[in-house]
């Protein structure tokens, strides 16, 4: 892996931490990384809400959605 530095507002910085001493990451950098992975998670789900806008055909929606509901699942089971 690369390092990087990075700078948060202390707000967000006192929630990565609460985090970590609740054990829910094993260090800062974890966490940072894991919520960096659900961004790209729930920016997908974005796409493909946004893709799915004014199509017609009822089996590529359902494909869509079940899809959608996978990676929503996936979220809060990581989350929690």
């Amino acid at each position: 892996m690369e390092k990087v530095q990075v700078r948060f507002p202390p707000e967000d910085l006192r929630k990565i931490e609460k985090e970590v001493e609740e054990g829910k990451y094993p260090n800062k950098s974890e966490a940072i990384r894991d919520k960096v992975r659900k961004s790209y998670i729930l920016e997908s789900i974005v796409h493909m809400r946004e893709a799915t806008e004014g199509l017609d055909e009822e089996g590529e929606l359902k494909k869509l959605e079940k899809t959608r509901e996978k990676k929503y699942e996936k979220y809060k089971e990581d989350s929690s």
